[in-house]
């Protein structure tokens, strides 16, 4: 079950807490994500702490939407001094499942971005101050995004590990910065290398 839930900073909200509230009193055993939970950085640790025991012991999933709430909430007049995210850090911590993802893409709701985990990722890491090492959040965009939807963990097997090479990063902050993808050949390199050039 997938819920678009609390996509606002009103601290009114409190449909995060209904949903574990119902969770807690049905017998249902399938996967639920819940998406965007903005205002639970309104919560002050008292209220904050029962939600995310709650949430864990149901296993809830919370998927963080950064281009989308970063563009949206916190709107005001001049430029925003709200971050208009879930408390990624708190949630994480306490052993909840945390995907990072995209909602919308060239719409109403957000007019730029890209269905792109990577960046996704790093739009997070800036605006939720996420800090090194970055292979711990990795799992956001990858084991916790497909145990989000109720998918196994996917492994590469069977490939020498110098024969799979997927990005030209040298580390992983490289990486989740959008470093450019391995070429398959000197010739598309350079096919690759032009078109970004012409988009320049």
């Amino acid at each position: 079950v997938d819920f678009h839930v609390d996509e606002g900073m009103n601290p009114a909200l409190n449909g995060i807490e209904i949903v574990a509230d119902v969770l807690e009193k049905a017998d249902f055993n399938g996967n639920v994500l819940c998406g965007h939970v903005c205002n639970l950085m309104n919560y002050e640790p008292a209220r904050l702490q029962p939600l995310m025991e709650k949430l864990r012991s149901q296993n809830v999933s919370i998927g963080v939407l950064p281009a989308t709430n970063l563009y949206l909430q916190g709107r005001t007049s001049g430029t925003p001094d709200r971050r208009g995210l879930t408390r990624i850090k708190e949630l994480n911590e306490f052993g909840i499942n945390v995907a990072i993802g995209t909602d919308n893409v060239g719409d109403a709701f957000c007019p730029i971005g890209r269905h792109d985990p990577l960046n996704s990722l790093s739009l997070g890491v800036v605006a939720a101050h996420l800090d090194p090492p970055f292979n711990q959040w990795l799992d956001c965009i990858t084991t916790n995004a497909s145990q989000a939807i109720g998918l196994p963990p996917t492994h590469v097997d069977g490939a020498p590990i110098d024969k799979l090479l997927i990005t030209n990063a040298k580390n992983t902050a490289e990486l989740i910065a959008g470093a450019m993808p391995a070429p398959q050949s000197i010739d598309s390199f350079l096919v690759e290398a032009t078109k970004n050039q012409e988009i320049l």
